[in-house]
C-alpha cells in the first residue's frame, strides 16, 4: 500500500512479514507477525487498510516494538461497524450530523478552516 501512495513512497518499507503462528485472523497475539529487520530505535508510521477489531494493528505493533522500534503510530484507512454490536447502532442513530467529507468529524468545521 505504501509503495503506492506518493507522500509515503520514498520512505516504505515492508517491515514485517506474516509468521507461521496458528493464530485466528482477527486476534491479537505477539507472535502473528515477524519483523524483518532490527529497527534500532527509529520512529514506525503502521498503515492498516481495515480496522475491525484492531488485533492487526496491535499485533504489528507488538512485533515492530520487539523489532526494537522507537515510537509506533498507526494511520487506518478504513474501519468496520457492526451495528449488532454492543450500543454500537444506538451510537450511530445518536450522531448529531450525517458524515460529510467536507467537514471536520471532530470539530465539524469546514475541512481546513480553524476550529
Amino acid at each position: 500500500m505504501g509503495e503506492l501512495c506518493g507522500p509515503t513512497r520514498d520512505r516504505y518499507e515492508r517491515l514485517l512479514r506474516r509468521s507461521g503462528a496458528a493464530v485466528p485472523e482477527r486476534a491479537f497475539s505477539t507472535e502473528k507477525f515477524e519483523p524483518a529487520r532490527t529497527l534500532d530505535g527509529h520512529s514506525v508510521l503502521l498503515i492498516d487498510d481495515t480496522w475491525t477489531t484492531g488485533g492487526n494493528a496491535q499485533s504489528a505493533a507488538a512485533a515492530l516494538r520487539r523489532a526494537g522500534a522507537g515510537r509506533i503510530a498507526a494511520v487506518v484507512i478504513g474501519r468496520h461497524l457492526n451495528r449488532e454490536w454492543r450500543h454500537n447502532d444506538r451510537r450511530l442513530r445518536e450522531l448529531a450530523r450525517p458524515f460529510d467529507w467536507g467537514r471536520c468529524a471532530v470539530h465539524g468545521a469546514p475541512a481546513g478552516a480553524a476550529p
